[in-house]
């Protein structure tokens, strides 16, 4: 993967930022900062044009466009292209942080509150609407689902270290239940 000009918009503030040693959720608050004005790039945005479909229906998983991973911090750039019937099954991201911004679109971003042993349905506790340059901070086992509100939505994501090496959760909403699985598939692909 190289390393364009658009992408060390991002990544060199991430990495000034992680070299300051500051509280996770100062530095993730900070990190959704960098991200929210990189989505304000006409550049990124022209660039995503052709980023392809993030969803293998076949084995109902998404799969992740990995733009970076920091080989002295562990974050990762990412990118995720929904259609209209896009919708991620609801999950956690384990003990990772992510700012997941909106290029492109607009979603709606369910949040649950940890089943913890519950057998009941589940409603979700805060429903967000995520317009193109907003940054939804999710932070570490934070039950979620995004659904794509037009017919094309594009995010990038500031992930805390890179999913596929770690076991993610899901969970099912009508019962409770949660297992885990290995997140979404991570693809290099030059940005």
């Amino acid at each position: 993967m190289t390393q364009s000009r658009l992408l060390r918009r991002i990544v060199d503030p991430v990495r000034r930022l992680y070299a300051g040693d500051m509280p996770e959720p100062e530095l993730w608050s900070r990190i959704s900062d960098v991200l929210e004005a990189a989505l304000a790039d006409p550049e990124l945005k022209a660039a995503a044009w052709d980023w392809p479909k993030s969803h293998d229906r076949t084995n109902n998983r998404y799969t992740n466009l990995l733009f970076y991973e920091d080989p002295d911090f562990g974050f990762v750039i990412n990118g995720l292209v929904k259609d209209e019937t896009g919708r991620t099954p609801v999950h956690d991201h384990g003990h990772a942080w992510v700012a997941y911004g909106l290029l492109e679109g607009a979603e709606t971003v369910l949040r649950y509150r940890d089943p913890a042993g519950s057998t009941s349905v589940l409603e979700p506790d805060e429903e967000i609407s995520l317009a193109v340059g907003e940054v939804d901070l999710v932070p570490p086992w934070t039950f979620h689902a995004e659904q794509a509100e037009t017919e094309r939505t594009v995010a990038v994501m500031v992930r805390s270290a890179r999913v596929g090496k770690f076991a993610h959760r899901r969970l099912n909403p009508d019962t409770g239940e949660t297992h885990d699985h290995p997140g979404p598939h991570q693809i290099p692909y030059d940005l």
